[in-house]
């Protein structure tokens, strides 16, 4: 266990504006992200520089103390709960470093800024960050790049990775190590591994990001169906007719209705099934997709041109994370993908899970790429419920597997969804995938316990 008279040696290594704390009274959000996983760690670090980064690093490495990255904490996977042995929470959320060249629309910005504060500074020069995660508002871009985040306009603009451009990030031996633009592009993508490698291979702290121009504001839509399946097959439609939309989120109709429940909407009210969809000033397309939401037999239409307005609409989408947390006594929330065709087949099935579970289930998702989140909500929190969820979450993750989809759309592995791997990875992928965390980890002190 490391001593009182260590921990002091190193908070006197670091930075006037960082921070040490072995004392949890205060800080008990530390031991947890938004998932129902938790750890007890030695201390909390907020650093404020890569020197700090540094110093812990070469700190922990001597001491072989278990070292877990933090943004804001908002993950759904588990990735920055310290593990059973302890370990040292690093927060980097006030590495808040954020600069912009309007000439190349490049931003470079620390670990710790928040999505939507690189989106308000772009916006100012007429530039915009495409990559926005429904938790945009709280959601560190370390985080983001960590995870490889995804977003409501992925579909149209690419998620996190297409974006990232370069970065700067501290190695287990306390070496910075500069990739893409920071290092002309050259020698291996070492950007493209630190890009959802939920941080266990090294410690982001300064990113590259591209920015582009920002998109003129287009038409929102909202529709609603009687049915799940009529809702997914629009999508496949829309899909199939070659139209690529900014946005196109899919909600089951017990979505809608626990967002409902969280802050009333015009054309919420008993619905199986809503689509949010955005789409550039295009009469023609407007019509096709108007006419693909028809043919499907949509229940209920809506379309907005006014910006106000279409926030309003938005809403719906992103308060389902606060609501579903504030009406259940306990939510899981997964997040899987498959291919668009297949996607009517995955929503199918997670209505009939709904139905014949004790627990309630819902999903709501980035619908254009096929990402299906689904939520696990127990009203009691009690023993049988949480067995129910392994067999409930074991079915979908099979389920999409098996559908030519992924265990995860965006949320990441962490320690969630780590003993479902090998679903997805045969053996002699994840024994390549431990070797090379074993290269930039040979002692597994950073984020152990995760993916693998």
């Amino acid at each position: 266990m490391i001593s009182e008279a260590d921990i002091k040696k190193l908070a006197d290594r670091l930075s006037d504006s960082s921070e040490l704390t072995t004392d949890l009274t205060d800080f008990e959000e530390y031991c947890h992200d938004a998932t129902i996983d938790s750890g007890q760690p030695v201390a909390v670090v907020w650093a404020a520089s890569d020197d700090d980064v540094i110093a812990v690093v070469r700190f922990c490495r001597k001491h072989s103390i278990p070292i877990v990255p933090r943004g804001a904490g908002t993950g759904l996977s588990g990735g920055c709960v310290p593990p059973p042995q302890g370990g040292l929470v690093l927060s980097t959320e006030r590495m808040k470093t954020l600069r912009i060249d309007p000439e190349k629309r490049i931003a470079r910005v620390g670990p710790g800024v928040i999505t939507k504060e690189l989106l308000d500074e772009a916006a100012k020069l007429g530039l915009t960050y495409p990559p926005d995660p429904a938790s945009f508002d709280e959601s560190t871009l370390g985080g983001n790049v960590a995870e490889n985040a995804g977003g409501l306009r992925c579909k149209r603009f690419g998620v996190t990775k297409d974006y990232v451009l370069g970065m700067r990030a501290i190695s287990i031996d306390g070496e910075i190590l500069h990739t893409g633009i920071y290092n002309s592009n050259r020698g291996f993508a070492l950007g493209d591994l630190l890009t959802g490698s939920e941080g266990t291979l090294a410690i982001i702290t300064e990113i590259a990001l591209r920015l582009i121009e920002a998109p003129e504001t287009g038409v929102t839509m909202l529709a609603a169906f009687d049915s799940p399946e009529n809702a997914a097959r629009t999508v496949a439609d829309i899909t199939g007719a070659g139209q690529i939309t900014t946005v196109l989120e899919y909600l089951d109709g017990d979505a809608a209705a626990c967002s409902n429940e969280y802050e009333k909407q015009d054309g919420l009210h008993k619905v199986a099934a809503l689509l949010l969809i955005e789409l550039p000033h295009n009469p023609k397309a407007t019509k096709l997709v108007e006419d693909c939401c028809r043919i499907n037999q949509c229940s209920y239409i809506r379309i907005e041109t006014d910006p106000t307005r279409a926030e309003q609409l938005w809403k719906v989408r992103r308060n389902l994370s606060k609501a579903t947390q504030e009406i259940a006594s306990v939510r899981v929330s997964e997040d899987v993908a498959v291919p668009i065709s297949r996607f009517p087949e995955l929503v199918r099935f997670v209505d009939e899970m709904n139905r014949s579970s004790s627990l309630r289930i819902n999903s709501y998702g980035h619908a254009g790429d096929g990402n299906l989140h689904v939520n696990f909500l127990s009203m009691t929190g009690d023993e049988a419920d949480y067995r129910m969820m392994d067999t409930e979450i074991e079915r979908l993750l099979r389920k999409a597997v098996s559908l030519g989809g992924t265990l995860s759309g965006e949320h990441g592995i962490g320690l969630a969804k780590r003993k479902y791997i090998g679903f997805e990875f045969d053996n002699a992928t994840l024994d390549a995938m431990k070797k090379l965390k074993s290269c930039f980890d040979p002692n597994g002190l950073l984020n152990p316990g995760k993916i693998f």
